[in-house]
């Protein structure tokens, strides 16, 4: 499977050397000191006023039917997808160890993925796929479901999501930022959340130990669900920030860590999805 979606493991400095031109003389030669560019504070990622959806596998590494066909479905959906959505591999209850992805989410006692379960409509088998947390009816259909969301009218789009992503050692502050460009009335929420590739663990239907694609691991601060940036009325372009942060458990690799922001609207006890950004 390629691999291109974007990581967020490094930052690269460049640094620019200032060469001092020097003139044949007696005087002691004299060279211009080296100067170095000051790091430049990070921005928000640019907003587009598109559909970026959500595309999920309710998967299990006991489900020996994940591992075979839906393993191979889930690799054609990433690839067809694969930097115009938000992607992750669920392992909610049913058909999964304990010791492998339950408890390594961040926060194991409040799992995001079995939140997540509870609030779509789940069809009691695995492997499922979703798109913008609506069941799909094969994994052909996924990529169709997504690509017909991608293609959604301009006008029909409400609210999109811009971020600025900082690296503190193992500390990890994405600054969000939500635009309207419609009015809006209800409760919606914004939530961050982190996702591994290439996570080591044994998988029904596969040999040994092998590379689990796209893996959740939580919420980045806020809950399952995020923050709540609008309760009420607001009005086409404003503008609504808040920042996450968390601490990246040393288990996990840096370097195949993505992230994702998901826009959600309240309507009684369900979250229902309204856009997404993900680098």
């Amino acid at each position: 499977m390629k691999k291109t979606q974007l990581t967020i493991g490094k930052y690269v400095m460049l640094s620019f050397l200032a060469l001092g031109l020097t003139l044949s003389s007696c005087k002691k030669e004299e060279t211009t000191p080296t100067t170095t560019e000051p790091t430049a504070e990070p921005s928000f990622s640019a907003h587009a006023k598109v559909q970026v959806p959500i595309v999920l596998k309710e998967t299990g590494e006991l489900c020996g039917p994940c591992g075979t066909w839906g393993w191979t479905a889930w690799t054609d959906i990433i690839d067809a997808l694969e930097g115009d959505a938000f992607l992750w591999s669920n392992y909610s209850d049913y058909f999964v160890s304990n010791s492998f992805f339950v408890n390594q989410e961040m926060d194991p006692a409040n799992s995001v993925m079995n939140a997540f379960q509870a609030n779509f409509p789940y069809g009691g088998s695995k492997p499922l796929f979703y798109v913008n947390g609506v069941e799909s009816s094969s994994s052909t259909a996924s990529v169709t479901d997504a690509n017909n969301s991608i293609a959604t009218d301009e006008a029909s789009v409400n609210v999109s999501a811009a971020y600025k992503l900082k690296w503190d050692g193992d500390k990890i502050t994405v600054d969000v930022q939500t635009k309207l460009y419609n009015n809006l009335n209800g409760e919606y929420y914004v939530g961050v959340y982190l996702v591994e590739d290439k996570v080591l663990a044994t998988q029904a239907g596969q040999n040994g130990t092998v590379e689990h694609h796209l893996a959740m691991r939580g919420s980045v601060q806020g809950g399952v669900w995020g923050y709540e940036f609008i309760n009420g009325a607001a009005n086409a372009g404003q503008t609504f920030e808040k920042s996450f942060e968390t601490t990246i458990p040393s288990t996990y690799k840096k370097e195949n860590l993505t992230i994702g922001v998901i826009i959600w609207k309240k309507q009684g006890a369900k979250y229902f999805y309204e856009n997404a950004a993900t680098n």
